[in-house]
């Protein structure tokens, strides 16, 4: 269920502090998004496409990938980030990579695990803004994948090649759903491949 507080008392936001469930709350142009924590299963996915993706990201020099850091808007003098499940930062752009998060432009690219009724979608104007290139939105439920592409200022769903793999081009992997798990498969080496 979605709610709206107009003013959220001192006592709320420090015992959220205090007790570590603000770490998914993020900042949408000076409103307070207050997330609860990730369903075991949405984490064992976000986890398990980190373990496939992270070290193979390092390992083939393409970037770096990061788990649920902070994408911050610096056009606004608001507070203004996002919280995607993964952000990808490609070779040669580790600048934009801050203490606390992603500064200066945006990632490469980001994925998002969607649970029923999150802000997944809601969160792609403001991706769009940053100049993210692609969006990757894995659902939770049926493991299904759709792959977004910048397209001037929005973003348009990759078509499936003929195999049913969706390729993104900043990664350089293909997603595949067979049966009821996610197949991910180097582009470059398609041996190097992870079920989920």
């Amino acid at each position: 269920m979605k709610g709206l507080i107009l003013r959220v008392p001192e006592e709320e936001l420090a015992r959220r502090r205090l007790t570590g469930i603000d770490r998914y709350d993020e900042m949408w142009e000076g409103v307070l998004h207050m997330a609860p924590a990730p369903a075991f299963e949405h984490q064992r996915i976000v986890s398990a496409l980190d373990r496939f993706l992270g070290p193979l990201c390092e390992r083939s020099e393409r970037g770096v990938l990061a788990l649920g850091i902070n994408v911050f808007g610096d056009a606004t003098t608001t507070q203004d980030y996002r919280i995607p499940d993964l952000t990808f930062v490609a070779a040669g752009r580790q600048h934009i990579v801050a203490a606390d998060g992603i500064r200066g432009g945006g990632p490469d690219a980001v994925i998002e695990v969607r649970s029923p009724d999150d802000e997944s979608y809601e969160k792609f104007p403001f991706f769009a803004r940053l100049g993210v290139r692609e969006v990757i939105v894995v659902h939770r439920d049926s493991r299904d994948v759709e792959l977004y592409h910048l397209a001037g200022s929005v973003y348009m769903a990759t078509a499936r090649d003929d195999k049913g793999r969706l390729r993104s081009e900043v990664l350089d992997v293909h997603f595949l759903r067979a049966g009821s798990h996610l197949v991910i498969e180097d582009c470059r080496d398609p041996s190097t491949r992870s079920e989920i």
